[in-house]
């Protein structure tokens, strides 16, 4: 009996012991988990965090069908609690990140009892990372007849955020989808202006810049296309889902490469010409340029003549288009000096009678016709002149080609005129030729768009010339009235001459690229008249050595 109370006894103690021991080790980890939580300002997490009755929110059916059919969506139509979930699950996000940081490394890994406190920061973890809500079925009697939790992440949250139309009503979700559905139209629209503004930028700094200046020209078409088939019709479309978008962008796709093209072919010919390669060509052609200066030199001085008698091409911005929006900037683009805008019924008016009309617009000041006539007649000989010179400056471009070897093909193609030009030979820009009138028509919206052009050639020049002088006075018109130098009168004055300079005798059966004027014996601007025996033929030499000798006679 005795031995039976000493082994009680001895278990008692050791139970206490055991307990004093647990009680301990249990005091070092919770002290533990204070200094951690303390470490990480989470000292008041059990209070403030955790539910100490393992869920966040209790919500009552009243069915058992209504208990298993119950979902997260549900929980936040009915109780207007979403906001509320959404700040709490964040809090807790932010909690776990920190708690789950810390575990990765930390100064506590070697404390006594830290392993125990790790299984409990994970415990923390697992029961903050949901919201918590319990859904029990309970009878109109009051027996619980039924529970289910339901866990709603943060992650769940954020999906909720990234879909409002998850809580709305029927009616809210079909505003929603209309809001989002303009939403996304307007962005597609603004997503193709800012494409057709990055061509517009790029094509405005780098026309400048271009070494083969016709293309300047090809630009200006491009960009003219892009502006016609974009500026409105991107405005029109009236539905993201849309076929129309696709064919806008590949025609802006289409217009872009095209820019681009231009620019990088214009790139790779001004490299050629800051070669060496091209600089060997130039030191061999350059007796042959020396023996032809003084005729390159006189065709650009008729070349500037006619710029004279017409006006230079001008530079003004337009898009072409009324854009009440603002969308589209503007773009630089070269201009005739002599283009009307005019309204709807001018503009019929004026295709059915252009001269008229150029007449209106363009020399609305009686007092200057005579001399306005008189520039004419000379446009006319110029133009002629120079017809002639580019025929006669094709067949020196044959002397050139025996010194030309190895020149890349896409610089011959897209510049032929330039790199014979710098190679010294006389070059006639062809919109120096091609003089004209333009009218444009652009209705209020900006939606339609006309133009035609009326071109200087002989004939219409004859008749300009013809309906001013029926508008001068009979004095004046006497003063006026001559006839013309046209095309047949000046062939039929180099027959008659023989085609021989009346002044050296030079002739085309002796140099066959003989460029040949017809000369008013005395000037006109000394009363000559246009007719048979005041005109003879003079080589250009002859008539330019002319020219200089009545102008410093004048001086």
């Amino acid at each position: 009996m005795e031995y039976i109370l000493i082994l009680a006894a001895v278990v008692v103690i050791i139970i206490i012991v055991a307990l004093i021991i647990a009680f301990i080790i249990d005091s070092i980890r919770k002290k533990l988990i204070r200094e951690i939580l303390k470490e990480l300002s989470l000292e008041r997490i059990e209070e403030e965090v955790l539910n100490p009755k393992e869920y966040d929110e209790r919500v009552v059916v009243k069915s058992r069908q209504a208990l298993y059919n119950y979902t997260d969506v549900k929980f936040f139509k009915d109780n207007d609690s979403f906001d509320r979930v959404r700040v709490i699950t964040e809090v807790r996000k932010s909690i776990a990140s920190r708690l789950y940081s810390f575990l990765q490394k930390n100064d506590f890994e070697k404390r006594v009892q830290y392993k125990k406190a790790k299984r409990q920061i994970n415990s923390y973890i697992q029961r903050i990372y949901n919201y918590r809500v319990l859904v029990v079925y309970i009878t109109p009697a009051g027996n619980n007849r039924g529970e289910i939790y339901l866990n709603i992440s943060s992650k769940r949250v954020d999906e909720m955020v990234a879909h409002p139309e998850f809580l709305m009503t029927k009616g809210e979700l079909n505003k929603l989808i209309k809001e989002q559905e303009k939403s996304a139209l307007e962005a597609k629209k603004h997503s193709l202006y800012d494409r057709v503004n990055s061509i517009i930028d790029f094509a405005n700094s780098s026309k400048d810049t271009l070494i083969v200046k016709s293309q300047a020209e090809t630009l200006d078409v491009l960009v003219q296309k892009l502006f016609d088939k974009t500026v409105n019709s991107i405005q029109k479309v009236s539905k993201i889902s849309s076929d129309e978008w696709v064919m806008l962008e590949n025609f802006i796709t289409s217009i872009d490469n095209q820019v681009k093209e231009i620019v990088k072919n214009d790139k790779m010919i001004s490299d050629y010409y800051a070669s060496e390669e091209f600089s060997k060509i130039k030191e061999t052609c350059s007796l042959l340029t020396q023996s032809q200066r003084e005729f390159n030199e006189y065709i650009n001085e008729k070349a500037q003549s006619i710029i004279q008698l017409f006006g230079t091409r001008t530079v003004r911005n337009e898009t072409l288009h009324e854009d009440v929006y603002n969308y589209i900037r503007t773009y630089k683009k070269s201009i005739t000096p002599f283009t009307a805008e005019v309204s709807s019924a001018v503009f019929g008016s004026a295709e059915n009678s252009p001269i008229s009309y150029i007449i209106k617009y363009f020399y609305p000041n009686k007092s200057q016709y005579p001399v306005q006539i008189e520039k004419l007649r000379l446009l006319i000989e110029e133009l002629e002149t120079l017809k002639e010179a580019k025929i006669i400056i094709d067949n020196y471009k044959k002397d050139y080609n025996q010194y030309i070897q190895n020149v890349p093909d896409y610089v011959l193609k897209n510049d032929e005129d330039g790199f014979y030009s710098r190679l010294g030979l006389a070059i006639i820009d062809e919109s120096v030729l091609n003089v004209e009138y333009k009218f444009i028509y652009t209705s209020d919206g900006g939606m339609a768009r006309r133009s035609f052009t009326v071109p200087m050639n002989e004939e219409n020049i004859t008749e300009l010339i013809l309906q001013l002088e029926s508008k001068l006075s009979l004095e004046a018109l006497a003063k006026e009235q001559r006839a013309l130098m046209t095309t047949k009168l000046r062939n039929h004055i180099k027959e008659r001459d023989n085609y021989t300079c009346c002044q050296c005798g030079n002739s085309v059966s002796a140099e066959p690229n003989l460029l040949l004027e017809i000369d008013h014996i005395v000037p006109v601007s000394k009363g000559g008249l246009t007719q048979e025996d005041n005109l003879q033929t003079l080589c250009w030499k002859c008539n330019r050595n002319k020219g200089a000798k009545l102008l410093f006679q004048q001086d």
